[in-house]
């Protein structure tokens, strides 16, 4: 007998269905992507001494031809997946949480290099819907751009991570996810951490570089800096933002753990990224 519709207890269990169902078909499609974002400190792990609060989205930085990435769009389509009609880089999925339904975001990237200018949005899928504004043009499914996210790829700072999830549809799946690992976390928010907009960015990097494989992380991320001059320069980025704004930092740090556990937290990401 096949299962129902999984009605979901809390956001982050729907939205962990979301990213399960997404890596399924993907990976049925054989397209090379991998898992970014939130799901990346919240799956590996961190400072044990924090919770980890999870994410609401789910984030694919692709790296393979539209043709490919299209296949599995199309599926997503027939699962209940729909194009957003203000961002064309997004999915939307409608599912029960509680007695409530909410609307979970799937946001498809590319990865650019860090220097030099990149698209900011690719084309994927054209729906065929026309524009009001010119009847010539036609709505797309896009990727938006991921800055400095070509070395993920290139240098393969990622792995493939075992996902234990309930799919929307009731299935109770094991899913194999390749997941950035945390040396490319801590390197795409080196700039953005800098943003009153991302002020979850600093709990993410004290998260890592605080837990149990802080000091390995951070002993790589020099390594790459001495290779690439690139990475040093995001690096730089960091360590000037903890020394210009360290206050910040660790108020940002603070929103999402519990003020008396903490210790001075940009002093402890410094300390740890310039030993």
């Amino acid at each position: 007998m096949q299962p129902g519709p999984h009605r979901y207890s809390t956001v982050l269990q729907a939205n962990k269905g979301v990213l399960a169902e997404c890596c399924q078909l993907f990976n049925e499609a054989s397209v090379s992507y991998v898992v970014a974002g939130g799901w990346v400190p919240y799956l590996r792990g961190g400072n044990s001494s924090l919770t980890h609060p999870g994410t609401n989205d789910v984030d694919l930085l692709l790296n393979d031809d539209c043709e490919t990435v299209e296949k599995a769009l199309k599926v997503l389509l027939t699962k209940g997946y729909a194009p957003s009609a203000k961002h064309q880089f997004q999915l939307l999925k409608r599912l029960p949480v509680g007695g409530e339904h909410f609307v979970f975001n799937v946001d498809l990237m590319h990865p650019a290099e860090a220097e030099g200018r990149s698209e900011m949005f690719q084309d994927i899928m054209d729906l065929g819907v026309r524009e009001d504004y010119d009847p010539l043009s036609t709505r797309h499914i896009k990727s938006i751009v991921f800055p400095s996210s070509r070395i993920v790829f290139d240098e393969e700072l990622w792995s493939m991570h075992d996902l234990e999830a309930f799919l929307p549809d009731g299935s109770r799946v094991n899913v194999p996810i390749p997941l950035m690992d945390e040396r490319a976390l801590i390197l795409s928010k080196c700039k953005s951490v800098r943003s009153d907009k991302r002020d979850r960015d600093a709990f993410d990097i004290f998260f890592i570089l605080t837990g149990p494989e802080g000091t390995s992380v951070a002993a790589d991320l020099l390594a790459l800096g001495k290779r690439f001059p690139q990475v040093q320069a995001q690096l730089d980025c960091l360590t000037d933002h903890l020394r210009t704004a360290a206050a910040t930092f660790s108020s940002r740090v603070a929103r999402f753990s519990d003020p008396n556990q903490l210790n001075d937290p940009a002093g402890q990401v410094l300390s740890i990224l310039t030993q």
